[in-house]
């Protein structure tokens, strides 16, 4: 943030090829060519799946007049990806905020891990459903 409020937008300066810009296009490459890659190879297995690349998928292929490209479902991955990263970190940036101020609710849930998982094991996808206080 400081970095973008100290800086000057110029119109078409992200064309220009300096270090940053060379940097940011061989990253969006490097993105585009991976999800280009797992739609390939995982697009046939999943398009009668549900799930969001599936049904992506299965819109891409129907004769309707609105067809996704495969650049349109690589803008949407990318756009999924990124916004749920965000939303799954200020979820737990707030979560160990909120812990750390209520000593209380901590050691319940401390309590609650060691109670379902054991002392030295850590909680997976099977016991997470049985942490009450955790999922509180």
């Amino acid at each position: 943030a400081l970095l973008a409020m100290r800086t000057f937008y110029f119109p078409g300066f992200r064309f220009v090829p300096t270090k940053k810009n060379r940097r940011r296009h061989s990253l969006n490459q490097e993105i585009r060519s991976s999800l280009r890659k797992l739609i390939e190879i995982n697009g046939r297995k999943c398009e009668d799946s549900k799930n969001l690349l599936g049904l992506m998928l299965s819109a891409s292929k129907t004769d309707n007049e609105f067809k996704m490209g495969i650049e349109e479902i690589i803008d949407e991955c990318k756009t999924f990806y990124f916004a749920g990263k965000e939303t799954t970190a200020n979820l737990l940036t707030w979560a160990t905020l909120l812990l750390a101020l209520h000593k209380e609710w901590q050691d319940k849930a401390h309590g609650e891990v060691y109670q379902v998982c054991g002392k030295h094991k850590h909680p997976n996808a099977e016991n997470l459903s049985s942490l009450k206080i955790v999922n509180m």
